[in-house]
């Protein structure tokens, strides 16, 4: 009997494929700023090109090693690496990768912010790719480069010049047929067209980056078309659509476990929300993401992450909270930081500083802001942060000429402040002498506000709720005193309605209100006869109201709702408040 065959081996794949592969990896992961990853694949993939003697793969990985170490802003890093593989390149003649590693130059002059050093580097990478056969997909990648170095130089023909460079790219990759790269430079034209102001051009460019991003699967560039779409609103002032955008990018980068990213995306989210004047969701959404973070996610993004949490609270006027965060935030940012040989300032440190320094201004410390203003200035002008240095002289100047309102003004919420923490104390100890001493000057003094207060005293009160109401009925001013028990009196024969008939009356009044004019929550007739009676009521906001609604003194529907508390003392009995009554019939129209 024959024997049978043994059936043919599975063959893996081979090492050439497996080092392919990592590279592959390691770009996703770069464009998803995970540096820590990114560095370790691109060294296994160095390591397998490294065994098959393939100096093209060698060139390949360290590029993204080199991406990698950039985005923990180990410039030094970067640059060696950039230098080494130009050198290699060079002695084996390979011109193609001596431009992979010109382009690696580019990106450590980009993060130095010497746009005109990367342009110079750029000019010589065209150059050698004139030489070789038409390679579409290195030149898109180059034109890329030369659109972002232009985009840094922050003038309007820089920004003319990018988007003509962006639009070369596009057509390079749509030659080579490579769809990341074309979607890539469809976003960079986006952006270029909303910085000239051609928000309709842009927005219509990145559209068409994510387009291509769909038809090829691409859920990294879809995230990063987003984020760039939430910018565009942002600057357009189109709040909401901004926060569409930025809610849809920050839960794909959440997906991707990209922190950076998300911390971006969050960054957009927050203005959008302030933008649309709520305030209190911004804070607690900041407050959610950077809870859920620390601990697990990356160190990196931390700064941005508490930067994020500081202008939240700065919407909110809470200044020294705010700068609380913002220090919190530069400790972070030189912290990872630390010990690193950069030949720049750290733009994580000067994000950090530039809050705390406009904090110190705010809160009154106008010395420590003008020292930090001073320190910050010439790292802007390193780095060619334009907004930056205009902001850090605009602060100087305003520390020399508006001291004295800056101190004056601190001082004043800074007496409020103590105020309201003296209350507290005077409570904690049952002092009844010393709380209708302070609570005097609290109803006297202009800056003691009720929500400052609340929030303070509060917690207290929760201790023993009616052993403090009655601390609080015995030790009242005698200039400001209040007796519950007369008031009480005044309800015992007045009639109560039901806010809902009520409002059903005056809609066949003829008086249809709106929800936001319906803030009645109880009403009240105090006495018999029209003539003699009082309206009584309390009013409160809607729980869904934007939050400017609340920093409204004289907000339109707190004022309608109290003539509408006076129209109550005309109100029919048949109105009023009971389970038993039903809405009364219309009255018949003749």
């Amino acid at each position: 009997q024959a024997k049978k065959k043994p059936p043919p081996a599975m063959k893996g794949p081979s090492l050439a494929e497996v080092a392919t592969a990592k590279v592959r990896e390691a770009q996703r992961l770069v464009r998803l700023q995970r540096s820590y990853e990114a560095e370790g694949v691109a060294g296994d993939a160095k390591a397998l090109f490294g065994r098959l003697e393939d100096q093209s793969g060698i060139a390949d990985a360290n590029y993204f090693l080199l991406q990698a170490a950039l985005l923990e802003e180990r410039i030094n890093d970067g640059a060696k690496i950039a230098e080494e593989g130009l050198e290699l390149a060079r002695k084996s003649g390979n011109k193609l990768d001596e431009v992979k590693m010109l382009r690696a130059s580019l990106l450590v002059k980009l993060a130095e912010g010497k746009p005109l050093d990367a342009l110079e580097i750029a000019a010589k990478a065209e150059g050698l790719l004139v030489t070789l056969e038409k390679n579409h997909k290195e030149a898109g990648e180059v034109l890329l480069l030369v659109a972002q170095a232009h985009m840094l130089q922050g003038t309007t023909v820089g920004q003319q010049a990018a988007l003509n460079a962006a639009l070369q790219a596009v057509d390079h990759f749509a030659k080579a047929e490579e769809g990341r790269g074309e979607a890539d430079s469809w976003r960079v034209v986006g952006d270029a067209r909303v910085a000239l102001g051609k928000f309709e051009d842009g927005l219509r460019a990145t559209e068409a980056a994510m387009v291509i991003c769909v038809d090829c699967g691409d859920e990294v560039g879809q995230a990063l078309c987003l984020l760039s779409l939430s910018k565009a609103h942002l600057v357009r002032g189109l709040p909401l659509k901004a926060k569409k955008a930025s809610e849809k990018a920050l839960n794909l980068f959440h997906e991707q476990s990209s922190d950076l990213l998300a911390a971006a995306a969050l960054e957009i989210l927050v203005q959008a929300l302030i933008g649309q004047e709520q305030r209190k969701e911004a804070l607690q959404r900041a407050k959610q993401e950077l809870l859920s973070f620390l601990g697990s996610g990356d160190k990196w993004a931390v700064p941005r992450m508490r930067g994020c949490l500081v202008t939240a609270l700065r919407s909110m006027d809470r200044k020294k909270e705010a700068l609380s965060e913002a220090e919190r935030a530069l400790e972070a940012a030189e912290e990872l930081t630390r010990g690193q040989a950069s030949p720049v300032p750290s733009t994580l440190v000067v994000e950090a500083m530039k809050h705390v320094a406009v904090l110190n201004m705010l809160t009154g410390k106008v010395d420590k802001a003008k020292e930090l203003a001073d320190r910050f200035l010439p790292m802007c002008r390193q780095l060619g942060d334009l907004e930056g240095e205009t902001l850090m002289n605009e602060l100087i100047g305003r520390a020399v000429q508006e001291r004295g309102v800056f101190e004056e003004k601190a001082a004043k919420e800074l007496e409020a402040e103590e105020l309201i923490l003296q209350l507290k104390d005077a409570m904690l100890a049952r002092d009844g002498p010393s709380f209708k001493s302070v609570l005097e000057k609290c109803y006297e003094n202009e800056n003691v506000f009720t929500e400052n207060v609340e929030e303070i005293i509060s917690p207290v009160i929760e201790t023993d709720p009616e052993g403090l109401y009655e601390f609080f009925l015995r030790n009242q001013p005698e200039k400001w005193k209040i007796n519950p028990e007369e008031d009480r009196k005044s309800f015992d024969n007045s009639t109560s309605f039901d806010r809902r008939l009520m409002y059903y009356a005056f809609r066949l009044g003829a008086m249809g209100y709106g929800p936001g004019f319906r803030l009645i929550k109880s009403a009240h007739r105090l006495g018999k006869d029209l003539a003699s009676s009082q309206g009584a009521g309390t009013l409160n906001l809607m729980d869904t109201c934007p939050d400017w609604e609340e920093r409204v003194f004289w907000h339109p529907g707190i004022l309608d709702c109290v003539l509408q508390v006076g129209a109550v003392r005309g109100m029919p009995d048949e109105y009023m408040e009971s389970t038993k009554i039903k809405a009364p019939e219309p009255p018949e129209v003749s």
